[in-house]
Parts: structure tokens; sequence; C-alpha cells
């Protein structure tokens, strides 16, 4: 489902109580939800405009990482990569905080980029099972916050997903198959072939939400230029994966009470690091 903000909406940072339960339980029932161009085209190109030249380094030094063509690049916590409306958009604190709770935090900051000549991915979630045993579906525990710096279309490798209740499979049958695994509970990639899925289509700057465990894959880029995504999850307060970005003690202070609540599990008082090093 995709929701246009109104003007006022995108002026107060703040959904109605109707439109907020609503953005929640597409999450939670259909497995993520759009807001359609909620930054500024000025500020997408300010961070697109830095992030390229980093991530040319990055592909000359490091290469490609998650298939061809194709590389996720951690970003640098530092200026216009951690612009408040980035790394804690309050529209999308507001979703996050209503389906995770109180006290979520942010373990990964990073991007995600297929460039021209890029190939699909295998039908794959992201995170392995909480507890393999259990045949029953979890709440949703972690969340994947998306922000494209150019807009989405059919020629430039548009996420391709599988909403309606992948992610609230047994928790057996979710299994990260990225690499080519198959999980003896679930086949993903066979499945996937005779279910419906969908392209997400989206302007620059827009926000997307999803759980973690909602079944997709990278789909080729046809264009001339890359797509990219920013890239974080926030999870539930209890659930920690490792987050290896360091943040300047003078940054962290810098950030608001909420940012900082937020961001507290991260490498706090180490040199920010650019993402070959």
């Amino acid at each position: 489902m995709k929701i246009k903000l109104t003007e006022q909406e995108l002026a107060s940072g703040q959904l109605s109580p109707e439109m907020l339960e609503l953005a929640a339980e597409q999450v939670r029932v259909n497995g993520y939800i759009v807001f359609e161009k909620v930054l500024s085209d000025e500020k997408i190109k300010t961070i697109r405009d830095a992030f390229d030249p980093v991530f040319d380094e990055f592909i000359e030094k490091r290469g490609y990482n998650t298939g061809t063509n194709r590389a996720q690049m951690f970003l640098p916590f530092m200026e216009p990569f951690n612009d408040s409306e980035v790394i804690a958009h309050p529209i999308a604190m507001q979703v996050i905080g209503k389906v995770l709770g109180n006290g979520f935090h942010c373990s990964y900051f990073a991007s995600d980029t297929p460039m021209p000549g890029s190939d699909y991915q295998a039908v794959h979630c992201d995170i392995m099972p909480l507890f393999p045993e259990l045949t029953v579906p979890l709440p949703p525990f972690s969340l994947v916050l998306n922000i494209p710096l150019v807009d989405v279309n059919e020629e430039n490798g548009p996420l391709e997903v599988w909403p309606g209740g992948t992610h609230l499979n047994p928790d057996n049958a979710n299994h990260d198959t990225l690499d080519g695994s198959i999980n003896p509970n679930l086949h993903i990639v066979r499945a996937a072939e005779g279910m419906l899925s969908e392209k997400v289509f989206m302007q620059a700057g827009s926000i997307v939400i999803r759980d973690i465990r909602m079944w997709h894959r990278g789909t080729p880029n046809r264009s001339d230029y890359r797509r990219t995504n920013l890239a974080m999850i926030f999870n539930r307060h209890w659930y920690n994966s490792s987050c290896h970005t360091p943040i300047p003690r003078e940054t962290y202070d810098k950030l608001s009470k909420k940012e900082q609540e937020i961001y507290r599990n991260f490498r706090i008082g180490q040199p920010a690091a650019m993402p070959w090093e």
C-alpha cells in the first residue's frame, strides 16, 4: 500500500491516529508500507551527490558483494547521510514505534545499490528464525526502512516483494536463503515461483517500511544509472543484532534525545569510518 502524505502531515511530522493505525496495520498484515515522496528533491540530490563518489571508491577498493553489479555498502555516520529526516523521520518513527513498541533501536546503517547490468537475486528473507523449532508465526520484531535516491521504475531494478503473509510464516519456515541455501521446512525460492508478487515503484525520497522477514529480491537494473536505496534496520528493545557503525562523540552529542535513544547501540565515541576502512 502507498500513502501520499498531506502537506499538513509533512509539515507537522505527525500522522492522525487513524492513519497511524492504518500504516501499522499494513506492516503487520501485508508486510510493508510506502510513504510517497517524503524527503525533498533538494535533500535527496545533496545525499546522492555525496553518496556517488563514496560508492565509486568503495567499488574500486572492495568490489561488488551481493551479486552481479550489486553492492551493499555501510554508510559513514556523517553529513549528509545522518540528516535527521533520514535517520529518524518523525512519521517513520511513529509507525516503527507503533509496530515495535517503546525502546526500539537501530542496528544497521547502510545502502543497497544495483548498478546497470545487475541480475536477479534469489528470493529470500533477510533474517534467520528466532526460534527455529516453532511452527507458529511471531509478531514483528525487526523492520527495514529504505529511502530511494532516484525514482524507482521497471527499468532500474525495483525491489520485488511477496506481501500478504510471507513474513507471517511459522518461524521454522523463515530462513535467509540469499546464499543459495534451502530451508528444509520450506523451499522459499521454489514456492515463490507460484505466488503473486509486486514490484515497488516509487519516487526518490519515498520511505518504505517492511518486515525484515518478508520475502523479496532485487531485480535487474537495465537503465544506465545506479539505483540506490539507503537502508536502516530497527529492532525491538530486546533484540540486538550487532552494529559496527561508529559515531564520534561530538556527533552523538548533537543528536536529539530521541535520536540518541535510537542509535544508542552504535559504537559511540569512535571516529566516523569510511565503508572500505
